[in-house]
């Protein structure tokens, strides 16, 4: 048999879950799980589940429950980050963040994103390679919004708001910052004086990053990192 992996499904029905076929690829094809091999996933909303292959089809397989587990979430994180130029980088930065049990990722289009759009499809399964891959529960929201939707989505929110900006502003350490919070990190280029105004007037504290300029995957992970440290 294998050793211990974690696979993602998100179909369940009483006490058989469907796996599809990026699974079945890497749990049949490449894993060579075989009937009535334990194995174990999570259905990315909390449950982690202990289960036996009970068929195996041209393209997908299922599996019989035989245990879960509720996992408490962790307490909230969001990140914003600016859409970046490379995908390797975002997906890069996705792929972290999502090992530290972010709890959404928004992609932000901003005044210096030298793009808009984005395959949503394709950084959903880097999240779920990387809830796997850190046998987490619980897979991070993904949306694309605008800056102004960010900054809409956050007035209801009553947690810490925090924004990484290069310009000269008042900032406060990051140690400073509470949890559960929502942080935002601008895309090369930085936000513009504009978005940081518009920011603090929805009440964004401004945050010092550290002496060095960060590019801005390294900041969204530090960023995350510090918060879940707390």
């Amino acid at each position: 048999m294998p050793g211990h992996f974690t696979f993602y499904s998100n179909i369940i029905s009483g006490d058989v879950a469907l796996f599809d076929e990026t699974e079945f690829k890497h749990a049949i094809q490449v894993l060579r799980y075989q009937l009535g091999d334990v194995i174990s996933f999570s259905d990315g909303i909390g449950g982690l589940y202990e289960a036996s292959v009970n068929s195996i089809g041209k393209r997908e397989f299922s599996a019989k429950i035989l245990s879960r587990k509720a996992v408490e979430p962790l307490p909230t994180i969001i990140m914003g980050m600016g859409i970046l130029k490379s995908s390797d980088r975002m997906e890069w930065a996705l792929e972290k963040c999502t090992e530290l049990g972010v709890t959404k990722f928004w992609f932000l289009k901003t005044k210096n994103s030298e793009r808009s759009h984005l395959n949503l499809d394709r950084l959903t399964k880097v999240a779920i390679s990387a809830m796997k891959q850190s046998h987490s529960a619980y897979l991070p929201e993904l949306k694309l919004l605008n800056f102004e939707e960010a900054l809409r989505n956050s007035e209801e929110l009553s947690i810490g708001k925090y924004i990484g900006y290069c310009g000269e502003a008042d900032k406060q350490p990051i140690r400073s910052c509470i949890v559960p919070s929502v942080f935002l990190i601008g895309p090369e280029g930085d936000f513009s004086e504009h978005e940081y105004t518009l920011a603090a007037t929805n009440g964004f504290l401004g945050i010092e990053m550290g002496k060095s300029i960060l590019r801005t995957e390294t900041a969204a992970v530090a960023a995350i990192s510090a918060l879940r440290l707390k």
